[in-house]
């Protein structure tokens, strides 16, 4: 099998000093913005934002859609100037960006504005996410590297959990089930101490200049990586998988099964807890036995919680939310880790971008066409298993891509 090749590392260099982890800590609650602030509170928020701005499954998906759209232009801009610029720098942009976003959603008075708001915070997300990964691993061994991405997206799954506990705890203070707006102002808020800590802990770093500038489509960094291919359809099934499963999970949870908004959010704390476990045993446990098992496996996980979520009725509800949320929480952490194995911090900002932008395009179809089967079948259940086909897919594609590489 083809070892990962540790870019820069001396073999001494096997410990995390207190520097490290500090930086790495930092950058953890940035992917907090990226993900869980303006896409995830989007998923628990829908059914409340449904009924004061959206009206139907369809304008559903197209608000989901435009996330993922202003999330595609963001990479397409960050790959770019991925050659020109340190990826501390693009991430500073992403949040302050992120949280003009989010400040725009607290405010929206209507569905123009929201989806606005929507767009900016994925533009802003991409920023932050794209490099999110080679920050965090700055001066990480290799052997430690699925580990510490494994910790990134626990972060997210403990967000995901407080974001859902206090959406209901808030809701009960404020005596309204069906508060959104100051919900939005409330990420907005954290996102600015964020980007403050950023500033203050996490000091930029100059790398080297790549010879060639980024480029949309930064092929020459992806296809040194082995079995590139593979990956990028492997991933590129995923995100279709991910840009439908949460965005329709809230919706399909009401309206298919039948559950009230605060057993909504408790699975939604069912899904954010797994979401903090599966990533850290899949990032650890992909150091052992490689990164594409462990997609395979993660991939099967998937698989299992898009059927089960079919029945709707506990306890398997319960048992596919907490499946799918330690298996997706994985596999953009394993596939960083993919990339991040073969090359230094600026080729891996273009390629993971590469990546990201058919990240982004499969999102965005998929949230689109999944609301308009919905409406069309009055329900979500075929939705789900259609789902569970790509997550199929993406898994042999891992194992395929396993198999190239030990022969190779």
């Amino acid at each position: 099998m083809v070892g990962p090749t540790q870019v820069g590392e001396s073999a001494a260099a096997e410990k995390l000093t207190r520097p490290v982890l500090v930086v790495a800590a930092v950058i953890c609650t940035c992917v907090v913005v990226s993900h869980m602030f303006g896409r995830s509170t989007i998923s628990i928020l829908l059914p409340a934002i449904r009924q004061d701005l959206v009206d139907s499954n369809t304008a559903a998906g197209v608000l989901g859609g435009s996330n993922f759209a202003g999330y595609i232009i963001g990479v397409v801009f960050v790959t770019v100037l991925a050659g020109r610029a340190e990826p501390i720098q693009l991430m500073r942009a992403g949040l302050v960006i992120s949280a003009a976003a989010l400040f725009l959603l607290a405010i929206a008075p209507s569905f123009l504005v929201l989806g606005i708001g929507v767009w900016l915070a994925g533009f802003g997300g991409a920023g932050i996410w794209v490099t999110a990964p080679a920050l965090a691993t700055a001066n990480v061994p290799a052997s430690r590297r699925g580990a510490v991405l494994g910790a990134l997206t626990a972060t997210m799954g403990i967000a995901l959990l407080l974001l859902s506990q206090g959406t209901t705890l808030f809701r009960k203070i404020v005596d309204n089930d069906d508060a959104w707006r100051p919900i939005f102002g409330i990420e907005a808020a954290v996102t600015v101490a964020i980007l403050v800590a950023v500033f203050v802990l996490v000091r930029p770093t100059a790398t080297v200049q790549q010879s060639q500038r980024g480029t949309l489509f930064s092929a020459r960094a992806l296809r040194s990586i082995p079995g590139w291919l593979l990956l990028v359809v492997c991933y590129t099934s995923f995100s279709a998988l991910a840009g439908a499963w949460t965005q329709f999970l809230g919706l399909a949870l009401k309206e298919d099964a039948g559950f009230s908004s605060a057993h909504v959010n408790n699975l939604f704390s069912v899904f954010a807890v797994c979401g903090i476990f599966g990533p850290l045993l899949m990032g650890r446990l992909s150091d052992r036995i490689g990164r594409d098992r462990a997609l395979a496996i993660a991939a099967a996980i998937s698989v299992t919680a898009s059927l089960l979520l079919t029945i709707n009725a506990e306890p398997w509800s319960s048992i596919a939310v907490g499946l799918y949320g330690a298996g997706s929480f994985s596999v953009p952490i394993l596939t960083a880790a993919a990339v991040r194995d073969h090359l230094d911090d600026r080729s891996f900002s273009t390629a993971y971008g590469t990546i990201t932008i058919i990240y982004g395009i499969g999102s965005f179809s998929a949230a689109l066409l999944a609301g308009v089967i919905a409406d069309w079948r009055d329900s979500f259940d075929l939705v789900y298993v259609l789902l569970g086909v790509l997550a199929a897919v993406s898994g042999t594609t891992a194992l395929m891509r396993f198999r190239l590489l030990r022969i190779g």
